[in-house]
C-alpha cells in the first residue's frame, strides 16, 4: 500500500487535492487517513493506515482520520467479495473525461480487455448516492473480476478502479490513464470518434 502510494503521485495518477485507497487482507480492511494528498503529498507511512473490521468499524487508528470517501470504498467491498483492492484518484488524462463527461474506449491492445470505462452520473463527493451509484455501475460487469480489474469515471470528480488485489486495481488504473492519453491524442490527430483502429 505504501508503494503504491507513491507511485500514485510520483506518476501523475493522482494529486494532491486528493485521492485515497484501500485493500482487505485477513478479515481486515485498510485504508489510506484523510488529507494524504494535501498534507503529506501522498508520502504514506504504514502507521498512518487505518485499520477497519468488515463492517468498517476503525480498530487501529484514529477514527476521525478515515478516509472522506470511505463510504465507496466500503460499499464496492461488501457489494463484491471477490474485490479486495479499491483505488479512488484524480488522474491528469483521466480527468479531462470526468470533466467532460466522456466515456474512454478501449483503443488498445492493452485495454481491450477492460471494455468501455463508462461514466457515472456526477453525485456529490463522500455521499451514500455516489457509492452506491459506483456499485450499480460495475454490479453488471461483475463477471470481469475473475480476470482483470474495472474501472469507472466519476463524472466532474475522478476515477475509481476496482480488482483482486490492490495490485490489480493499480494495474487497472494505469492503463486506462495511458488509454486516455491515447484517446486525446487520436483525437488530436484528426480520427474523429473511436474505435479508430480495427484488427483485421
Amino acid at each position: 500500500m505504501v508503494e503504491i502510494a507513491h507511485l500514485l503521485y510520483e506518476r501523475g495518477l493522482t494529486n494532491s487535492a486528493g485521492g485515497n485507497m484501500s485493500c482487505r487482507a485477513g478479515g481486515r480492511i485498510y485504508i489510506t487517513p484523510r488529507y494524504l494528498g494535501s498534507r503529506h503529498r501522498w508520502r504514506l507511512r504504514e502507521e498512518m493506515v487505518l485499520v477497519c473490521d468488515s463492517e468498517g468499524r476503525v480498530v487501529e487508528g484514529d477514527p476521525a482520520m478515515i478516509s472522506r470517501e470511505s463510504k465507496m470504498h466500503f460499499a464496492c467491498l461488501r457489494a463484491f467479495p471477490e474485490v479486495n483492492g479499491v483505488i479512488h484518484a484524480h488522474p491528469r488524462e483521466l480527468s479531462v473525461f470526468a470533466a467532460t463527461g466522456r466515456p474512454v474506449y478501449p483503443i488498445t491492445d492493452y485495454t481491450e480487455k477492460y471494455g468501455v470505462t463508462e461514466v457515472v452520473p456526477y453525485y456529490p463527493s463522500h455521499s451514500d448516492e455516489l457509492a452506491q451509484a459506483v456499485v450499480e455501475a460495475l454490479r453488471p460487469r461483475r463477471a470481469a473480476f475473475q480476470k482483470n480489474g474495472l474501472g469507472l469515471i466519476l463524472a466532474w470528480h475522478g476515477v475509481v478502479v476496482a480488482g483482486r488485489d490492490l495490485a490489480d486495481a493499480y494495474d487497472t488504473l494505469e492503463r486506462l490513464e495511458w488509454c486516455a492519453h491515447a484517446n486525446l491524442m487520436a483525437r488530436l490527430l484528426g480520427e474523429g470518434e473511436p474505435p479508430f483502429y480495427r484488427r483485421g
